[in-house]
């Protein structure tokens, strides 16, 4: 008996053995090469995802610019609001600013006699706080002390303003009759606004 070897069977047997040659190629070669493209390929497309929401965050651009302003001017006001949790403390803190003004806008003769918190009556938006002012001035004192006042940080207006001059005295000395100078009896109230 003799052995023929099926023809069939070779030409299957050089097939598997070719399919895994090749296959042993490409992973000894190849597969390391196509992982690598592939997770390129998903980097990239992570990067193309970060640019467009950047671009979208690009081309909002001036609506940001605007509400950052917005936010710093809104800062800026928030200064304008007088210091203090509640109507006593900032009271006392514009009496205090009143005092220093006096003390560095006028001269010794400017004298405050008398400051007196007052509540609203009305409810505002923002709580108003009133002092109350009487005080002995000279008018260049009163008008520097004014003015530093409403125009300093925060806001304080200065209204109902009245201002009495009281009758003047005369001293006689040798036939001449010499004023004296007087000074105003002056009265106002200043407010301003604490934020809630």
């Amino acid at each position: 008996m003799a052995l023929v070897v099926d023809q069939g069977n070779n030409r299957l047997t050089a097939m598997l053995l070719l399919v895994i040659a090749l296959l042993m190629v490409y992973l000894l070669c190849f597969h390391w090469f196509i992982l690598r493209h592939v997770e390129y390929g998903d980097e990239i497309a992570g990067l193309a995802q970060q640019l467009g929401r950047f671009e979208r965050v690009a081309t909002q651009r001036q609506q940001y610019e605007e509400q950052l302003l917005a936010l710093q001017n809104r800062k800026s006001d928030e200064s304008l609001f007088l210091a203090g949790g509640d109507f006593n403390e900032a009271a006392a803190g514009m009496s205090e600013r009143l005092s220093q003004m006096i003390s560095t806008q006028a001269d010794d003769s400017c004298q405050i006699v008398s400051r007196q918190p007052v509540r609203p009556r009305v409810q505002e938006r923002f709580e108003k706080v009133t002092v109350n002012v009487r005080m002995r001035c000279q008018i260049e004192d009163l008008k520097k002390v004014l003015h530093a006042l409403e125009t300093g940080i925060p806001m304080v207006i200065a209204d109902e303003v009245t201002v009495i001059k009281p009758r003047a005295r005369r001293r006689v000395r040798k036939n001449e009759e010499a004023p004296v100078q007087t000074t105003l009896d002056i009265r106002f109230n200043m407010s301003g606004y604490l934020r809630l």
